[in-house]
């Protein structure tokens, strides 16, 4: 009889550098000028004394949702990078 084999760890993988950078690309891509144009908008009304329509505040909050992303992922290609030291993550 032979004794099953176990599998052994491969260790840790390695992280998609190529899918984290797509992501920050269009992250930013779209992200940013959201923000940009929705916040002009608002300014624009908070500006002339009324408030700004929902589709103007949704506008700048989905482009803050989108650049957060793009900067999140940013900083994980950044870490990605640099790796770990003194074997901490």
């Amino acid at each position: 009889m032979s004794t099953p084999e176990t599998p052994q760890p491969d260790g840790p993988k390695k992280p998609q550098r190529g899918f984290m950078i797509m992501m920050a690309i269009l992250g930013l891509a779209f992200g940013l000028p959201t923000v940009y144009s929705g916040g002009v908008m608002v300014g624009q009304a908070f500006g002339s004394g009324e408030f700004p329509a929902i589709g103007f505040i949704v506008q700048l909050a989905l482009g803050l949702m989108l650049a957060g992303f793009g900067f999140a992922a940013v900083i994980a290609v950044a870490k990605s990078f640099f790796g770990q030291r003194d074997g901490q993550g």
